[in-house]
């Protein structure tokens, strides 16, 4: 059992994440060959969404399952005790973006701004369909890649023994991510991503604080850095900062001094509590909507339909005891019937 095993086994899954989004991707394009440029509205919502739809969803799903029995997994090779009595379920990251939207409504924006660049601004129908057609492709690579990492993050939650993870990178990781290889953040850290990430993170324990930057390319950041070519140093860190780093110049402080627009994606919470929710799964067919109905009769009240979204969850709990109860609340982990109220 080691580190190095982990990530190579975290590696594979993130190699099957992406072969997900590549298949969702191919179903899109399939779809997204109906939209027809003279009538980008009517062809969108009579032809193109409902495949759009279908195609990310079951992506969605298809990402998120398995999470359980990864982290499982996972944590045992890196010698945590990976025993815990709930699991993930896949079927509650589908529907709904990371963001809490509605796919449906996400898909939607990029065929709505492509109409009114027509209309409006007097943009070609071609060039409308074309921008429509890019947009909804990387929607698609992001929200199966986001439906992963939340089902992984949302799965160690409920895994006592796993206090945090370690941020593992992929080949082609730009900058701003390679700076980050190997840092190892507590449980209820958000996953700073930014669109096309291929990061990933590894379940760890308090003992493996402080072991990135020792060896493998994927925890390392100077390890990747000397992993790529000259062409590919240059090309991912600059001609100027990779002349630097190769001078024995720092690595993180190179790229901090080169930070642009294009950094990791954070929210802005201007001094308060930003919080997303979801209508996604709150139908009377949907899993929480029976836990909701069980704690109302538990609990002798009407409950909130509202649903928030795993990460505004991981962001409002107080301590992990919270942070789980919250999750089984609202239908993103799974315990015994006969334990709902203790949700």
């Amino acid at each position: 059992m080691s580190q190095a095993q982990a990530e190579q086994l975290t590696a594979r899954r993130q190699q099957e994440l992406e072969s997900i989004a590549r298949t969702v991707q191919r179903e899109m394009l399939f779809w997204l060959a109906r939209l027809d440029p003279e009538d980008l509205l009517g062809s969108w919502f009579s032809e193109v969404l409902p495949g759009l739809y279908a195609a990310l969803t079951r992506g969605q799903v298809r990402a998120a399952g398995g999470a359980s029995a990864f982290v499982a997994e996972a944590a045992t090779l890196m010698g945590l005790d990976a025993a815990t009595d709930w699991s993930v379920v896949p079927a509650a990251f589908g529907r709904s973006a990371a963001d809490g939207r509605p796919v449906s409504t996400l898909l939607t924006t990029p065929a709505l701004r492509g109409h009114l660049a027509v209309v409006e601004r007097g943009q070609g129908a071609e060039w409308a369909a074309g921008q429509i057609r890019q947009s909804v492709l990387l929607m698609g690579a992001s929200e199966v890649a986001d439906a992963g990492r939340g089902a992984v993050q949302t799965a160690m939650a409920g895994t006592p023994r796993i206090t945090g993870y370690i941020r593992c990178i992929q080949a082609g990781a730009c900058r701003r991510c390679a700076i980050l290889a190997g840092r190892w953040y507590r449980w209820s850290a958000d996953f700073l991503r930014h669109p096309r990430c291929h990061c990933y993170q590894i379940p760890a324990g308090e003992s493996h604080r402080g072991r990135g930057g020792r060896g493998s390319w994927r925890t390392d950041p100077r390890a990747y850095f000397t992993h790529l070519t000259s062409r590919d140093q240059d090309r991912v860190f600059g001609r100027g900062g990779a002349a630097a780093i190769r001078a024995g110049a720092d690595l993180p402080s190179v790229v901090n001094a080169r930070r642009t627009a294009a950094s990791l994606r954070r929210l802005d919470v201007g001094g308060g509590t930003i919080v997303t929710t979801t209508v996604e799964g709150t139908t009377k067919r949907g899993y929480y909507s029976h836990v909701r109905r069980q704690l109302e009769r538990i609990e002798g009240r009407e409950l909130s339909r509202l649903r928030l979204t795993p990460e505004a969850i991981f962001r409002l709990a107080a301590d992990r005891t919270e942070l789980v109860r919250l999750l089984g609340r609202h239908g993103y982990l799974v315990r015994a019937a006969a334990d709902i109220a203790r949700l």
